[in-house]
C-alpha cells in the first residue's frame, strides 16, 4: 500500500509548512480486522519504524512497542474499542524514547496525538480508521512552564503575606498562611516530579 500522505501530496491544497507549523507529522490507516498500521513515512521515522515497512502495514505490536510502556496498554485498549465501535479517535500518547534524562523525561521521547475516524458502510459495517499524528511535545511544554511560573508567583505572593502577617502580630493569620504556603510548596513539587499531564485517551 502506497504512503497515506504521499499520495494525496502533490494535489493537496495545504502547503507542507502550514501543515509543519500546526505539528503534523504524519498520516495513519488502521485496519482492526488485520491488526495492522499504515503509517506515512515522517511518521514512521519519528516512532523509530522502517518506514518502507510502514507503508504497506506494520503489525499493531510494533507500533505499540513504541509507545511508551506506561501507555501502552491503554491506547492498545482504546484503538481496539474504536476499531469495533467506529467513531470519531482521539488518543494522546508518549513514544517510547531512550536512556532516561533528569527530570523523569527520556532522550527522544516525544508526545504524539492520533487524530482520526473509523466510519462505518451503509451495512453497518467499521470499516478502516483513518486520520493524522500531531506532535504535542513543545505544546506539552510550553504549558508546563506555564503552570511552574504561575505556582511560583503563588508562592511569591504567600511569602509577601506572610510577612505582612507577622507585622500585624496574628499568630493565627500567620499560622493559616503558612498552611497556604504548604499547600502551595506540594503543587509545585507535583509539577516538578511529573513533568508532562497524564495523556488522555
Amino acid at each position: 500500500m502506497a504512503d497515506p500522505v504521499a499520495d494525496r501530496a502533490d494535489d493537496s491544497p495545504i502547503p507542507q509548512a502550514m501543515l509543519d507549523a500546526s505539528g503534523v507529522v504524519g498520516a495513519w490507516i488502521h485496519d482492526h480486522w488485520a491488526g495492522s498500521l499504515v503509517l506515512s513515512a515522517p511518521l514512521a521515522i519519528l516512532l523509530g519504524l522502517d518506514p518502507a515497512a510502514a507503508a504497506t502495514g506494520v503489525p499493531l505490536a510494533d507500533f505499540l512497542d513504541r509507545t511508551h510502556p506506561e501507555d501502552r496498554t491503554r491506547i492498545e485498549s482504546y484503538l481496539h474499542a474504536v476499531g469495533e465501535a467506529g467513531g470519531p479517535l482521539e488518543a494522546e500518547f508518549r513514544t517510547r524514547g531512550g536512556d532516561e534524562k533528569e527530570g523523569g523525561s527520556r532522550a527522544g521521547e516525544r508526545r504524539l496525538q492520533m487524530r482520526g475516524r473509523t466510519e462505518r458502510d451503509a451495512a453497518g459495517r467499521v470499516g478502516q480508521g483513518r486520520g493524522i499524528a500531531i506532535d504535542l511535545t513543545e505544546t506539552a511544554a510550553a504549558g508546563q512552564h506555564e503552570t511552574e511560573r504561575t505556582v511560583n508567583r503563588m508562592a511569591e505572593h504567600a511569602i509577601a503575606l506572610r510577612n505582612l502577617s507577622e507585622a500585624l502580630r496574628r499568630p493565627d493569620l500567620t499560622a493559616r498562611i503558612e498552611g497556604l504556603m504548604l499547600e502551595i510548596g506540594f503543587e509545585l513539587a507535583r509539577h516538578l516530579s511529573d513533568p508532562a499531564s497524564r495523556p488522555r485517551h
